[in-house]
């Protein structure tokens, strides 16, 4: 199968992006524990502080499957997204 990159974009409130930051920082750290997680980035854009990627690639979309039922999966989705204006999720194959 083929690797699966997956790119999130945030649209975080400013009065929202330190608590933002500490959730997504958390959901990343327990995620990468997760099998056929190869690479977690947060990347803060240069110039807008709104505006927050995030750059996964999994070994393949089976690995996603599985990661969506760790318990907690949904609530810790739910304490990031509960603090955004918007979000647009890209799904790529390698």
């Amino acid at each position: 199968m083929a690797k699966l990159a997956i790119i999130v974009e945030y649209d975080v409130p400013v009065e929202n992006r330190a608590e933002f930051d500490i959730q997504l920082q958390k959901n990343v750290n327990e995620t990468l524990q997760d099998e056929g997680c190869l690479r977690m980035e947060i990347l803060r854009h240069e110039n807008d502080p709104e505006h927050v990627v995030l750059n996964e690639l999994w070994e393949d979309d089976s690995f996603i499957e599985k990661h969506r039922q760790r318990p907690g999966h949904d609530e810790s989705h739910e304490a990031v997204d509960r603090l955004l204006r918007g979000k647009r999720v890209n799904r790529y194959f390698l």
